[in-house]
């Protein structure tokens, strides 16, 4: 367990060293439609304190801002939170190929894992090994994949 907590840390210190700080934006944040023929869908995860217990959520949306699908999965397994949040994208991703979308904003609210995505850097720890699988499926699937931060 203290090599997983050391290896998450020193994965994200990686990642945070490369990367400049943005001045956040006071405005407050809406959620924005996505352009014309694509799908918005947002993803996100839920831990139960002092369980292990992990719940993941997505949210699919049109053009318009109308709701297309959803799925909600609770998961008996312990992950971490950039873990959790890294698989919960992988699954969308998955979901987006089962239900044959063709292209699709996908938007979490985890910094660091958009910025992963968007490096491409190689990594050994868990959350890099999922990071290495989203970017692997970007690649070779059919659906044109973007991927944002939601603020």
């Amino acid at each position: 367990m203290a090599f997983i907590v050391w290896n998450e840390w020193f994965t994200v210190h990686q990642l945070q060293r490369h990367n400049v700080v943005p001045v956040e934006d006071p405005r407050p944040v809406r959620w924005e439609k996505p352009a014309a023929g694509w799908i918005k869908c947002n993803v996100d995860d839920a831990f139960v304190v002092g369980s292990c217990v992990t719940s993941m959520g997505l949210c699919f949306r049109d053009t318009n801002g109308h709701f297309v699908a959803d799925l909600t999965q609770w998961k008996q397994s312990f992950y971490s939170i950039v873990e959790g949040e890294a698989l919960t994208l992988l699954h969308a991703m998955r979901e987006t190929i089962h239900r044959g979308f063709e292209r699709v904003q996908l938007e979490s609210d985890s910094k660091l894992l958009v910025d992963a995505i968007h490096s491409r850097r190689r990594g050994n720890s868990e959350f890099s090994l999922i990071v290495n699988d989203i970017i692997l499926l970007m690649s070779y699937s059919s659906v044109n994949f973007e991927t944002n931060y939601a603020h």
